[in-house]
């Protein structure tokens, strides 16, 4: 599964003239991008493996944005929903929702499972929720004569539900 999410960002570095290069590093050594050189550059060595299509997508996203500061915002504060680093999430979000929805079937789509799947940070579910009901309304549409509604399933944990009928957010206990 890993190595088919990375041939799908693969394809977006090469569609986007984007040079990926993955080296051996440090383990905490974060990966980085440049805009001028149009280059990604990933560390095969990350301490958290897990982590990396989400890093990879992040990178990408720094770039396809135009973002000229090639400067490490590694450490920056990992829930903020401001500048640079936050508005590069929005896009590496919308990078991977189209290859997690044709991956999974329609029943099983889950915001939760999304981001546990691509290790992306918790406070970008709500991205997360409306990028995933764009992109079924935006390419299922015409099938189902209708908009594709997103709502949550509250039990023991949080749950993402696709209902086609509905027209409104509905709760459930």
């Amino acid at each position: 599964m890993v190595d088919d999410i990375i041939s799908y960002l693969n394809k977006i570095a090469v569609d986007n003239n984007i040079r990926v290069i993955w080296e051996h590093f440090d383990p905490y050594t974060p990966p980085g991008s440049s805009y001028d050189d149009m280059c990604v550059v990933m560390n095969l060595d990350w301490h958290n493996k897990d982590e990396l299509v989400f890093q990879y997508a992040h990178e990408l996203s720094h770039i396809i944005r135009g973002d000229k500061t090639d400067l490490f915002f590694y450490n920056t504060l990992y829930n903020n929903k401001t500048g640079i680093e936050y508005e590069t999430n929005l896009v590496a979000v919308r990078l991977l929702v189209p290859f997690y929805c044709s991956d999974t079937e329609i029943r099983d789509i889950s915001v939760y499972d999304f981001l546990n799947s691509y290790c992306i940070p918790h406070y970008l579910a709500d991205v997360a929720k409306n990028e995933i009901t764009k992109f079924f309304n935006r390419n299922f549409k015409s099938v189902n004569n209708g908009e594709y509604i997103l709502y949550w399933k509250l039990h023991y944990y949080d749950e993402l539900l696709i209902d086609t009928k509905r027209k409104e957010l509905k709760h459930y206990d």
